[in-house]
């Protein structure tokens, strides 16, 4: 599955851990300081007393210069004052610029994920296969689709309740990422179901990708330092490729979906269902 810089879904924000910092920086500018402030009403108060009393302990020359050299002083120092300033306005731009850059790629996050799973939502799916279609046509590359289904999920959730439902969920969101490449875009398409798009792959690499992930998660029981009790724990799978079953995106996954009802048909023929008992989970 494809990485993103985006946080784990649960964890704050970086953006809304350093907002108040974001603040204190915009509210105590580097210029204002104690030690700037004390500078500039020591040249004002001196060009004040030196205006009313220069002229009379010095010649005229002297405090022609002596005037001279407070204005320069002064000038420098408002100089100095606005050049801070500007300083100061574009390190708060840039931290907020930043800032705002962050929180986009957290609403991305938030928008194109699963909050249960951690995989990429039905919405990112549906905008990636055309994508991934479009790429395949034009480099005539291969391109597959798996789709996968939880067998008896729906006696999970009755048996052991919803808590344990959303827990097995989670677990087979974390095998399916674990076992396809960084290329491979997995997501959640909807309840018990999963889709894998994988790029420039033919349909035995992809069957042989669909088996590995059932074998996986068949042969797993334990999660959470926990041992799966008395739960069919399956999936069924089906399996389409352009161009070999499918002409285009829509077909592509069409014919995914017809593969994994008449693989899911197969396997309900002979159903493997929770065993008795009420308990799901032993330490």
């Amino acid at each position: 599955m494809r990485a993103e810089s985006s946080p784990a879904s649960g964890e704050q924000p970086d953006s809304a851990k350093e907002m108040p910092a974001v603040r204190r920086t915009g509210a105590a500018p580097s210029y204002g300081k104690l030690p700037g402030r004390a500078t500039g009403i020591a040249i004002f108060v001196a060009l004040l007393l030196w205006s009313q009393l220069g002229w009379r302990l010095f010649s005229a020359g002297v405090f022609a210069v002596s005037c001279t050299a407070l204005v320069v002083l002064a000038a420098a120092y408002t100089l100095l004052v606005a050049v801070r300033s500007g300083r100061s306005r574009v390190e708060l731009e840039r931290t907020y610029s930043e800032h705002l850059e962050r929180l986009s790629e957290n609403l991305r996050h938030i928008a194109y994920h699963d909050s249960l799973t951690g995989l990429h939502n039905h919405r990112y799916f549906h905008e990636q296969l055309p994508h991934e279609f479009e790429r395949a046509q034009r480099y005539d590359h291969r391109l597959s689709v798996i789709m996968l289904d939880m067998d008896h999920f729906k006696e999970v959730n009755d048996r052991y309740g919803h808590l344990m439902g959303d827990q097995l969920l989670t677990f087979l969101g974390r095998l399916i990422s674990e076992n396809i490449r960084a290329s491979d875009i997995a997501a959640r398409y909807g309840g018990d179901e999963f889709a894998v798009i994988l790029p420039e792959t033919d349909l035995n690499s992809a069957q042989a990708t669909a088996d590995k992930l059932r074998q996986v998660i068949s042969g797993r029981r334990d999660w959470g330092g926990g041992l799966l009790v008395g739960v069919a724990l399956d999936v069924s799978a089906g399996v389409a490729e352009y161009p070999t079953t499918a002409a285009s995106s829509e077909d592509l996954l069409l014919q995914a979906d017809r593969a994994l009802y008449a693989s899911r048909s197969r396997r309900r023929a002979t159903p493997t269902r929770p065993s008795r008992g009420p308990r799901a989970l032993r330490a």
